[in-house]
């Protein structure tokens, strides 16, 4: 399934399911009173959301639909609890690591390493984000994320799957220049607290577990900047492992429904990579970002 949040002229924030080139709407589908207004909620909600979903639609319940191309999008969850992202593909963190005179330190080979990003300023498909004040080093970062669908702490790498209630697409905004005075090469806080793109959907697990393989998922991304193509790259190569993470993040710590965790940049998943061969972003730039089976997250830098 391809879960959504969506608005219709001033109605919305709303919870839906694309259907073919059709939303439809899972508050009225589930027979709910109250309305669900967004996916975050639809799995704080149900025990298990797919199950409720899958039952409504085989049971003929009334579906109020519209087209696709009729509404606006939100991202899936308007406010997760937390936004996690983290740091898996040795490709990108030597690339970065090389370009800007660091080296990837030696934690980064010892376990998987994560931080929190801010949830308060996540955006949607067909957003225009604003760079940091003054920046001239703009850049997008293309990521799968994981959406958490149950309450759990120190779990298990046997069990996480249990946990994973479905994927999307994360472009991990960065402002280089501010992350190389802060950390280094990582570049982990003031310069990424600006914006976070999020969407076009979350796709459940059912719909990519056949790329699963030894803890890692296996997924084409590519990103293009005003149409040209920028990255050319895939998530199967990670260096840490899902689950591996997975216990990282959950150790002494509770993960709940709705919260986000970030991969990591996929290798080439930026510019930064390119060592001056591509330029960094500029004012009225499109930057889109595919991955296989999810779908395009299209975003816009102001002009």
């Amino acid at each position: 399934m391809k879960l959504l949040t969506y608005q219709y002229r001033f109605f919305g924030p709303r919870a839906g399911m694309k259907l073919d080139d059709e939303v439809v709407d899972l508050t009225a589908l589930l027979g709910c009173s109250e309305v669900i207004p967004d996916i975050g909620a639809l799995i704080c909600r149900f025990d298990d959301p797919v199950a409720a979903i899958q039952a409504a639609l085989d049971s003929g319940a009334k579906r109020e639909t519209l087209p696709l191309s009729a509404v606006s999008l939100h991202p899936p969850i308007l406010r997760p609890a937390s936004i996690r992202d983290s740091s898996l593909f040795e490709a990108h963190s030597n690339g970065t690591s090389k370009r800007s005179g660091h080296t990837t330190p030696p934690i980064w080979y010892e376990r998987p390493i994560y931080f929190y990003e801010n949830p308060n300023v996540l955006s949607g498909p067909e957003a225009v984000i604003s760079r940091k004040a003054g920046s001239v080093t703009l850049d997008y970062e293309a990521e799968l994320a994981l959406v958490v669908g149950r309450t759990g702490r120190d779990i298990k790498a046997e069990h996480i799957l249990d946990y994973i209630f479905g994927v999307t697409i994360y472009n991990d905004w960065t402002d280089r220049a501010e992350g190389g005075r802060e950390v280094g090469f990582l570049g982990m806080h003031k310069s990424k607290d600006f914006a976070a793109g999020f969407g076009p959907w979350i796709v459940t697990m059912d719909e990519v577990i056949d790329r699963w393989n030894n803890g890692r998922l296996d997924l084409k991304v590519d990103a293009f900047v005003n149409g040209t193509q920028t990255t050319d790259s895939a998530t199967g190569d990670m260096y840490w492992t899902i689950p591996q993470l997975f216990e990282v993040v959950t150790q002494d710590s509770p993960v709940v429904p709705g919260d986000v965790i970030g991969l990591g940049t996929v290798g080439g998943g930026c510019l930064a990579e390119r060592g001056g061969a591509l330029p960094y972003l500029s004012d009225g730039d499109t930057v889109e970002i595919r991955i296989e089976r999810i779908g395009t997250l299209r975003q816009y830098v102001k002009k």
